[in-house]
């Protein structure tokens, strides 16, 4: 069986994995226009910093993967379902017996009236932190566009190379997606002490820039002007669907539709990753949730599918939203729902407020928390959230994470009913 795998991430990798596991003579194919290597992209800010760091972020996988898969580095350029064959960017073809799309997502991008593109970059593969870490050498005004998880991991970065970056986040409060308005003050006072200036409901109006100088200004809506010789845009991804589009696939929610077995509205077809929009029997619609452990278990079920080894218990659910991300050497973790009409709050807060600790109920279950500081049972609280049981009564050491009375985590029998 000829197997075809469009895109080397997470999705991708994952699906190159449940393939060889199922199918060892399975003749596998996978092409990607990015690095010839596997990474996290999640940490691709570690390059910016360190450009030739590229190893430090690679995923470990087995010595015999190499020889047991062929790369392409090349860009696919048509698809066409009914032959089943794609087109290369040479114009070379390649026929499959089956495709796997894990084309990933592209990063918003933001043009800025009279500032030229080169000095707007996004950040989304390795190449871009490579090419953000040349300018880099000379720029010392950088500007951060968004407040979400990418922007503020860049602004992190940006601190740590001695840099004092401004951010501007066009709503009233940083990691709107992620954490509560009171939760997003505490982490905003911890950037403004290493230097992370925020400028909220920012939005740029257009630029001034001098070439000569090699520097600009940016003109905010309203007023206000900002000095700055680089733009990193941090403003979100978009599902990257053109190939299957333009093939004919049926695209919903932002996303190539997919079955809970990665099956695109063309049989023999599957999609995962941040591309795919699956549909959920709750909603009604397809959904599409570019998040890494989707990306990680929808590329494992797409693995199996495409060789008939998927069984019913093993088809796709979708895993609960978390995030586990250190800054300023201070931990974080946000999990499940935390954000919406109703919800309960337990909360612990130290009176320095270097620790918060929250947990969100919902009809007497356990729907999100967020920990910052102090991720003690961590664990727990995501088992809680991900199996949907009701609780009983959130003990006091659960909130304030403080080991229990007998110095061990208790069950979730005796915690939970």
């Amino acid at each position: 069986m000829r197997i075809v795998i469009i895109g080397n991430g997470t999705a991708g990798v994952h699906a190159v994995k449940a393939i060889l596991e199922n199918e060892p003579k399975a003749e596998i194919t996978l092409i990607s226009d990015d690095e010839p290597i596997f990474y996290s992209r999640p940490e691709i800010t570690q390059l910016i910093g360190d450009p030739y760091g590229l190893s430090h972020i690679a995923l470990p996988f087995p010595s015999d993967f190499s020889e047991r898969v062929s790369f392409l580095q090349d860009t696919v350029e048509s698809i066409d379902p009914g032959r089943r064959m794609l087109t290369l960017r040479n114009r070379s073809t390649l026929f499959y017996d089956r495709l796997i799309l894990a084309t990933g997502a592209a990063p918003k991008r933001v043009k800025v009236v009279g500032v030229p593109n080169d000095r707007i970059m996004t950040l989304r593969t390795a190449g871009d932190a490579k090419r953000i870490a040349d300018f880099l050498c000379c720029a010392t005004r950088p500007i951060v566009l968004g407040g979400g998880l990418v922007g503020l991991k860049i602004a992190h970065t940006l601190s740590h190379m001695g840099l004092s970056p401004k951010v501007l986040v066009s709503s009233q409060q940083i990691l709107s997606r992620n954490v509560d308005a009171k939760t997003a003050r505490v982490i905003q006072k911890l950037f403004e002490e290493h230097g992370v200036e925020f400028i909220f409901g920012a939005m740029v109006k257009s630029g001034d820039w001098n070439a000569r100088r090699e520097e600009g200004v940016l003109l905010l809506e309203g007023g206000g002007k900002i000095p700055f010789d680089l733009v990193l845009v941090g403003k979100g991804i978009v599902p990257r669907v053109t190939l299957a589009e333009e093939a004919g696939l049926l695209i919903e929610g932002g996303g190539i539709a997919v079955s809970d077995a990665m099956e695109t509205s063309s049989e023999g077809h599957y999609a995962a990753g941040d591309c795919a929009s699956i549909f959920n029997h709750e909603s009604g619609r397809y959904e599409n949730r570019a998040i890494w452990p989707v990306a990680t278990e929808s590329g494992r079920v797409a693995g199996e599918a495409v060789v008939g080894k998927l069984i019913s218990a093993r088809r796709f659910s979708a895993p609960v939203s978390r995030n586990a991300i250190p800054f300023f050497s201070v931990p974080m973790v946000s999990i499940g729902t935390i954000q919406g009409e109703g919800l309960k709050v337990t909360s612990f807060e130290d009176p320095s407020r270097t620790i918060v600790r929250k947990v969100f109920q919902e009809g007497g279950k356990v729907v999100g928390a967020v920990l910052i500081g102090d991720i003690t049972h961590a664990g727990l609280l995501f088992e809680a959230v991900r199996t949907g049981v009701r609780i009983r009564k959130i003990p006091d050491w659960l909130v304030e994470g403080v080991p229990s009375l007998s110095q061990q985590t208790p069950s979730m029998e005796v915690l939970f009913s």
